[in-house]
């Protein structure tokens, strides 16, 4: 029996401690920087014989160097791995090795009580997030409240053990060498690490604990540098149309966000133009001067014409400013400059683009963010607060039925299934509901029953 109590209390002592972490993390949604993990993702990926396996990257906020996965499709990455990586071969080489582990299928043999530990949805759903307008935490602006809240959860309990470290190791050199990309990033990177091991304990990266590394793994990568066909590996560069969106650029925009805005305008030690610019754009954002943002981010408009970011960007400063007719004219044409490159990076942006159509008074407007709420909803079905304006658009355009649809949707993403079933019982009482709706509202009720 003491026994038993023993081990009770370092178990709650582990939830205890694990509950603190949990709120420590917060998802950073941005969709530039998400196009430019996208990429480095598709560069490994493209040769996976799992036909149509696809992986989407989430960014943490978080100075370690490290990236995990919990068994989604989703690949978790740390800002501090960007922030600390050399060279986009090292980022390359840090998600291969994470994809390893969800191809060969490691977190079902390590997945335990998942049922007991629902009480991390609450804890990691807290978590503040986002890149939002003014670089302030905002769950409002953000967009990973749910989305990651669910997935982060299976962290706290999923380990990886040596040998399956090993293998992910094995399958990312495979996958590297098929693409040919260059396997120097990722010689540096456990270079680095392992001359961590003679530090001690308390001094190791986090990514050290989670990811031992040892001599075995540098001489088993050491044999495949030394393939004949390594030789032909090539420097990975993220284009989109002719820009190249380099590593330096992305973890600028991650610092500038995440620094004091003071330092950021009076940073003059920065010698590459564009960076300096850009500092001076989101700088002047954050402190609310947006005539001189936008100024700025003009001369980077002549020499960017064809940058969809650089429209998000000057979006957000119009949307900052109350200006919601260019800041309208702003998303729009970054999203049809990424369409009109067959990119799938536009979620957040019409995410933008709705909250801006919302702060009007026209109803074309309410009804064309309703058309592309619908269209975000079918990707993005747990995204909650997509369902919250799905119910203030309809509700303006007196489309009450749709309206409490979608209340119900976001009330059982949020597990209150007795307000669900009201909301659907609501919706019902209006006899112009559409089937599609009536349907919807079906399933919901199904799915509540379900879940008792």
């Amino acid at each position: 029996m003491v026994k038993i109590k023993k081990l009770l209390f370092i178990f709650l002592f582990f939830f205890s401690c694990n509950s603190i972490a949990s709120e420590k993390i917060k998802i950073i949604r941005d969709a530039e920087i998400e196009f430019f993990l996208q990429k480095i993702i598709v560069s490994i990926s493209q040769n996976l014989k799992e036909e149509g396996k696809k992986f989407y990257p989430r960014l943490i906020l978080n100075n370690e160097y490290n990236a995990f996965v919990t068994g989604s499709n989703k690949i978790y990455v740390s800002s501090g791995l960007i922030n600390k990586a050399e060279s986009i071969s090292e980022i390359q080489g840090v998600i291969a090795h994470e994809i390893g582990h969800l191809i060969l299928n490691h977190h079902t043999s390590r997945l335990i009580n998942k049922d007991k530990s629902s009480k991390y949805s609450t804890i990691a759903a807290i978590a503040g997030i986002g890149l939002s307008i003014g670089g302030k935490l905002n769950s409002n602006a953000a967009t990973g409240l749910i989305i990651g809240g669910q997935d982060l959860t299976t962290k706290s309990y999923l380990q990886f053990t040596r040998i399956q470290e090993q293998a992910a190791d094995k399958f990312a050199l495979d996958i590297m060498k098929k693409a040919k990309i260059s396997l120097n990033g990722l010689k540096s990177l456990l270079s680095r690490l392992s001359e961590e091991e003679m530090l001690n304990q308390p001094l190791r990266s986090d990514f050290y604990r989670s990811h031992p590394v040892s001599k075995l793994r540098l001489r088993q990568l050491n044999k495949y540098i030394n393939l004949p066909s390594s030789s032909k590996s090539v420097k990975t560069k993220i284009f989109i149309n002719d820009n190249n969106i380099s590593l330096e650029y992305i973890s600028n925009k991650i610092k500038a966000y995440n620094q004091n805005s003071s330092e950021i305008l009076n940073n003059e030690r920065i010698n590459n133009e564009v960076l300096y610019l850009y500092n001076n754009v989101v700088g002047n954002l954050r402190i609310g001067k947006y005539d001189l943002a936008i100024n700025n981010l003009n001369e980077l408009i002549v020499k960017f014409k064809n940058y969809p970011f650089i429209f998000e960007l000057c979006g957000d400063i119009y949307f900052a400013k109350g200006d919601f007719k260019k800041a309208i004219e702003n998303y729009k044409r970054a999203i049809k400059i990424l369409n009109s490159n067959s990119v799938d990076s536009t979620d957040l942006i019409n995410f933008s683009l709705v909250k801006s159509l919302l702060q009007t008074n026209e109803v074309n407007n309410y009804k064309q963010s309703i058309y592309i709420l619908e269209q975000l909803v079918k990707t993005n079905p747990r995204w909650s607060y997509l369902w919250r304006l799905l119910a203030k658009a309809s509700g303006r355009i007196n489309q009450k039925g749709i309206s409490y649809i979608a209340l119900a949707e976001e009330a059982l993403i949020k597990k209150n299934f007795l307000k669900a079933k009201k909301y659907v019982s609501l919706a019902f009482k209006f006899p112009e509901l559409s089937e599609e709706y009536r349907l919807r509202g079906q399933e919901i009720l199904i799915r509540t029953k379900e879940k008792k």
